[in-house]
């Protein structure tokens, strides 16, 4: 069983870092923190945190330290990715152990999200998710509402999407995953996720449907789909995947489904990841129904 944190309250310092690629724009930063310090919260953005070198965040040195300075620093209580792109990978074996806080961040940060011995939370990113203008209203509701533990268990998660059933049928388990790219660039590494008995998300933007297939296709022949419980699609940005993903899953035994908000789409949301869900993927309910912090 994960260690669990403790939840985020009014007034509590957010600390913002970069671990994988660089922030393009340092005014979308800027105008996030303006929206986490309006809902009450205060920032601390960390040293290299705008960093670029090349396609990164800066060195891995300082990316690593940022990263491990925020968590032992007693201000601050949650832990947000700037954005993905690419870096987390080349930090994973070089992280001591850490305290539990809250981790958030989706796409390239899965590679950390997934490698540490503490609940931690598939959800948004702080440039393109509150980077911008207004906030997606789906996104920013249910952030505040998880990460404050304002809710009452067992939580069902809302479903504004079209959503598919793939394979009808339910299941319990721990939820794990998130980029696809990511969880096969995992495999056959001491850091991809246990994937037995386990509640399978994915998620993709940007590849087309070949990629797709044959990152599928690994999975598939590496014996992750005989291993699950379940397996949700968070969908595939800029391509529909729908009939593939079909394919591949026409022969599995276990509870499927398409189209839930968590991958790099506007609405997107905040799931505690190492914690018991139940996911019925004909009527569809995806429902936390284990405490996920201390």
């Amino acid at each position: 069983m994960k260690t669990k944190p403790e939840k985020l309250n009014t007034g509590d310092t957010i600390g913002i870092i970069s671990p994988a690629g660089a922030v393009k724009e340092p005014g979308q930063l800027n105008n996030a923190v303006k929206y986490l310090e309006a809902w009450g919260f205060k920032v601390k953005t960390a040293p290299h945190a705008l960093d670029k070198k090349d396609y990164l965040a800066g060195n891995d040195t300082d990316r690593l330290d940022d990263l491990v300075n925020l968590f032992h620093d007693p201000e601050v209580k949650a832990i947000l990715c700037s954005r993905g792109g690419y870096g987390t990978m080349r930090l994973l074996g070089k992280i001591p152990g850490l305290p539990p806080k809250i981790l958030v961040g989706y796409s390239d940060i899965t590679a950390l999200l997934n490698n540490l011995d503490f609940v931690t939370f598939h959800g948004p990113l702080v440039v393109p998710d509150f980077g911008e203008n207004s906030v997606d209203p789906y996104t920013g509701e249910i952030f505040l509402k998880i990460l404050t533990g304002n809710i009452e268990l067992p939580y069902s998660y809302p479903n504004p999407c079209g959503y598919h059933c793939i394979k009808p049928g339910r299941a319990t388990g721990a939820l794990v995953g998130g980029n696809l790219s990511i969880i096969c660039a995992l495999l056959g590494t001491p850091y991809a996720p246990g994937f037995s008995g386990k509640i399978l998300l994915l998620e993709d933007i940007g590849e087309p449907l070949y990629k797709i297939d044959r990152m599928l296709a690994q999975l598939r022949l590496a014996g992750v789909f005989d291993r699950l419980a379940g397996v949700l699609f968070a969908g595939f940005t800029g391509v529909n995947a729908l009939e593939l993903v079909a394919e591949y899953c026409k022969d599995l035994n276990i509870p499927a489904g398409y189209g839930f908000p968590a991958g790099h789409g506007d609405m997107k949301a905040t799931l505690p990841l190492g914690v018991r869900y139940l996911f019925d993927s004909g009527d569809f309910n995806l429902q936390v129904d284990e405490a996920y912090y201390f």
